[in-house]
């Protein structure tokens, strides 16, 4: 019951919305939603090669998506590598997708330093880091429906951390999305999802 609950508290913060003309269905002693959700979408970014990209350069194949920031301490350390695992669950597949980390922090994540914190080991091997202005950064969290927060640190050796949303996306090839991961959800899970999908 309380993984239920859960659940439905995600999805009323994903702002999932029923498709234009659909009535959501309803049966007795059930909730029933029809619709897609309203996540992902255009945003133009720098990629960690310093080039700038759109959502369209990476329609080629599904993508994971995760927003976080380099100067994380560990909950962007741990789905990263929970990306990772799951893209070495999925064996040779695992190639059939594009793993992107996007930057909440542009003000300190540069292209060359993101180049630098993707390549960290137990990450998805080809993880893309993106970044760019600080605008481009909000487009491409409004578009994923992401939070992301600048809170000051006076009495830690950086100024700030930025406390952000703990969601792993997979959206389809198209940019649609597709399923969504949190937290809780563990590498064998996430490889189980995105095999079907494939």
């Amino acid at each position: 019951m309380k993984a239920v609950i859960q659940l439905f508290t995600v999805l009323a913060v994903l702002s999932l919305a029923p498709a234009c003309g659909e009535k959501p269905a309803a049966r007795s002693g059930k909730t029933v939603t029809s619709g897609e959700a309203a996540i992902g979408g255009a945003f133009s970014l720098v990629n960690h090669d310093g080039v700038a990209v759109t959502d369209e350069h990476f329609h080629d194949k599904p993508q994971l998506v995760y927003f976080g920031f380099s100067y994380c301490p560990d909950v962007c350390p741990i789905a990263l590598q929970k990306m990772g695992a799951a893209q070495a669950l999925l064996g040779k597949r695992g190639q059939d997708l594009n793993y992107l980390f996007i930057s909440v922090d542009p003000e300190r994540d540069t292209p060359e330093s993101l180049k630098l914190y993707t390549s960290a080991n137990g990450f998805p091997e080809g993880l893309m880091g993106l970044t760019g202005s600080q605008d481009q950064v909000d487009g491409a969290k409004a578009a994923f429906k992401v939070y992301a927060q600048k809170v000051p640190t006076p009495d830690s050796a950086a100024d700030y951390t930025v406390d952000h949303s703990d969601i792993i996306y997979l959206m389809n090839k198209d940019g649609s999305f597709g399923e969504f991961f949190t937290g809780r959800s563990t590498p064998a899970e996430m490889a189980k999802a995105i095999r079907a999908r494939l």
